[in-house]
Order: structure tokens, then sequence, then C-alpha cells
């Protein structure tokens, strides 16, 4: 009888911390159980979902425990640069970062990740968590040997990924072992990509197939590209994006793009020192300060959604609320959604979207590449980005998928509507009509050798996305 009640409580166990997640919600890291007063040592830490209008829905909690590959996972508990969240580019999984060990361990970010392990946690819709990916070779610590005090904090801070099967990591440590590292799944050794400086990276993150990283160190103290694309080499250069501030200028922590030429990212300053959330536009290539949104304190975390026209972001803040702004201009008023518990702390958010239907059609037939962001919801964006071109880039739209040979190349859909330049923004309507409907877009890099000689051009891949 104790044995089938044993079982039966196992059962119940495993099904809490596998509960589905649900579309729409908010996840917010917490790292603390309330129990004891947060210090710097390994910490429990939790998945909260909350409902857009901060009812709490449940609570996960991340293993503190090995079980066969999955290692244990915490953070520190007054670390306020670890902890960050990331959804990954097909929307089906969530990503964040901490240290192989159980809780209790004082000065975890001291250790050195070859005996503390700094682990990327990976996080289904289903809630169901994976920990086997460690990286035992960057984002060491490094612990003071007498007589000597000083110590090199080695955090490990937000993973981001297209599709779980690798990570692109940011962190900091002992130099050559810090930065922005690249790791895939369930392994150990990771690649530094740095070229050099910054290595005190905080948050990494992917928007229309580029990788950016923040920073708060020396000329990095802002939203940064990190080389081209998405880097698995060694080398790179991190640099600025135009026109944003690098020196003596804001706290950057996480960022949200809300379309290529809209961008949001979370100020830890005071209010008093425009902290907040800064918002800036991308005007002929430079970015420009636009407004800074300000709650009762500066923000940490950050995340949004824009719909129908109208761009919604939540955020975490210094003093432990979860807030939420609609940009309606300057001045748009917070809304606290929750205030965390005492001896707790709100670390990175995301919104849970729908997973994306875009699906890459291989079909290229020159350099040119294809990119393709949104998840095909109506209401929303897609945007679709044509990258390396040799001649003069245009993207095509069709409604009809066929696979047509023409010259060398492979013409995936008609044509319908052909549009000029590298890059397009389609806004989907918001129609319920249209659920169910494909659309198909395929670059043409037209005067660009090695597809079809007369007239002469190259095609990409193409891309479909069902609307939903």
């Amino acid at each position: 009888m104790i044995r089938t009640l044993a079982t039966v409580s196992l059962f119940a166990v495993a099904a809490v911390a596998q509960t589905p997640l649900t579309i729409g919600n908010l996840v917010v890291v917490r790292v603390g159980d309330g129990a004891a007063a947060l210090t710097n040592a390994s910490t429990a830490t939790f998945l909260d979902e909350y409902t857009p209008a901060g009812v709490l829905v449940q609570s996960i909690a991340l293993p503190t425990v090995a079980s066969g590959s999955n290692q244990p996972f915490t953070n520190s508990g007054t670390a306020t640069s670890e902890g960050f969240l990331n959804v990954s580019q097909n929307g089906l999984y969530l990503t964040l970062c901490g240290y192989g060990i159980a809780p209790g361990t004082a000065a975890i970010a001291t250790s050195p990740a070859s005996t503390t392990p700094r682990v990327i946690a990976r996080i289904d819709l289903l809630g169901q968590i994976d920990t086997s990916t460690t990286i035992t070779d960057g984002y060491n610590g490094v612990p003071a040997v007498p007589p000597s005090t000083i110590t090199t904090s080695g955090n490990i801070r937000s993973a981001a990924t297209v599709d779980g099967s690798a990570y692109w990591c940011s962190g900091t440590g002992a130099t050559a072992a810090a930065g922005v590292r690249y790791v895939q799944h369930g392994q150990s050794t990771s690649l530094g990509l740095n070229a050099g400086a910054p290595t005190n990276v905080r948050v990494a993150g992917i928007y229309n197939g580029q990788l950016y990283a923040t920073s708060a160190s020396t000329v990095y103290q802002s939203v940064c590209s990190v080389g081209v694309g998405l880097p698995t080499t060694g080398n790179q250069t991190i640099s600025v994006l135009p026109g944003l501030p690098a020196a003596s200028g804001p706290s950057t922590y996480d960022f949200w793009f809300a379309d290529p030429a809209t961008l949001y990212f979370a100020d830890d300053r005071a209010v008093l020192s425009n902290g907040g959330v800064q918002k800036w536009a991308n005007v002929n290539g430079t970015w420009t300060q636009q407004y800074i949104l300000q709650p009762s304190a500066g923000c940490r975390g950050l995340s949004g959604r824009k719909i129908n026209g109208v761009t919604t972001l939540y955020a975490t803040t210094s003093n432990g609320q979860l807030v939420s702004f609609v940009d309606s201009g300057p001045g748009s008023p917070a809304t606290i959604l929750a205030t965390v518990a005492t001896n707790t702390a709100f670390r990175g958010v995301r919104l849970l979207q729908k997973p994306t239907t875009a699906t890459r059609l291989p079909a290229t037939c020159g350099a040119a590449g294809i990119q393709v962001a949104g998840n095909g919801e109506i209401g929303t964006d897609i945007v679709t980005t044509v990258t390396g071109a040799l001649g003069l880039p245009f993207i095509g739209y069709g409604v009809v998928p066929f696979s047509l040979p023409y010259c060398n190349c492979t013409v995936v859909h008609d044509f319908s509507v052909l549009l000029g330049g590298a890059s397009a923004t389609l806004p989907v309507p918001n129609n319920p009509a249209l659920f169910g409907f494909t659309l198909y877009m395929q670059g043409l890099d037209f005067l660009a050798p090695g597809g079809c000689p007369d007239p002469l051009f190259t095609l990409t891949d193409g891309f479909s996305v069902t609307l939903q």
C-alpha cells in the first residue's frame, strides 16, 4: 500500500513538472523559494507562468539534482545579470542558463566551469525540461588565492537558439573563456566567438537571422551585432548598432525588436537617471532614440508583442515587479502585473507566441540567402530579407506553389508580386478568413552570376508560411 501511494505521488509530481505552457501567457524566471534571504550561493530557480493580466497560472521548478544526462540547475541568488530567458526562433522552446550544482554552494559564480559546469536549460511547451547541455570550458570563475583577495566571477547569463539544436550564449568570466560562445545541444565543449571585446556580455538574442548581444562594458554599452548572421566560428567582430550609445550610456540588459526598424531595450538605471525601457527607430540606417517608457524603477527583462499595429511590452524591474506597457507614445503608463515575494527575485521574461509555420524550401542557385521572421499569425508582420546579394535583390511573393526548373535554377512559386530591395515587411490582415492560407516567398538576385545566364539572375531558397 505504501509503495502504491509512493508511485501515485511520484506520477503526480511528474505531471506537475510537465504541465503544458499556454500560448499567449508570460513566463518569468524567479530565483529563490522564499524560505531564506538570497545570497551569492547557488539557489533554486523557477519558471512562473502568468496570464497577460498578471494571474499566476503555475510554477515550474528547475531540477536541483542530477538525473541521467540531465544536470541540476541553479542560479546565484544575488547576481542580477543572470537568469535571462529566450524563446527559440521556431517558438518551441524556452532557454535559460545556470550552474550544474545543487542549491547551497556559496560564491557560485567564482567556481571554475570545469568543476561546476555552466548549464543550459531547454524547456518545451509541454513543460519538459532538458538540462543535458553543459559548458565546461567557458564562463570560468576564479576564486581568490590567499593572500590575494581578488576573485573573478564567471556568470553565464543567457542562451539563444533557432530550434533547440545549438545555442549562442552570453556571459562573463576569465577573459579567454567569456563573451559570446557557441555550443551544440547535449555537448559540453563550446567555442568562443569574440574577436576581442566585449568579454562581459549580458543578453544574447536572435532577430531576423542575425545574432545580437548587449553589454555595459567600456564602449559597448548598448545592443550590438555579433558577426554576420548566426556565426559558428571564432574571430567575430562585435559592433554597437549605428547610432546607439557606445560609452557612458545606458545600463543595457534585455532587448526586443518589434520590427526591423523598431528596437526596445531595458535599462536598469534609476528612473531619475533615465532608466526604464528605451525605444529606438532605424532612420536611414542609423538608430535614433524616440523616448523612454518608465515604471517605478529601472528594467532588466524585456519581451513584447506587436499585433494589429499595437505594441505591448512586458518587463521585469529592478525593484521586483512584472509590468506591462501599451506603447501609445511618450508617457505611456506602466501596469503592475505582479510583485515578487519576499526572499525571491524576478529575472528574465518572455511572452509565449504561436510557434512559427515558416518552412524553408531548398532551391538556391546562387550566393544570396533568405531569412523569414514572423510566425504567420494574423495581425502580425512577416519580414523577408535577402542576404549576401551580389547584384540587385528582389523579393517575390506568391500563392501558388510549384517547383519549376528554369535555366540552372528552380522557381518555387508564382511571382504574383515582385518587390525591389533586400528586405520587405508584409503586414498580415487580422482576418479569420485567412486561417490556413499559405503564402510563398523567394528572393531573386538580378545580375548575379551562377544561375540563369540570360537574363542574368540567381534565386534563393523559398519559404512557405501558413497563416494561423
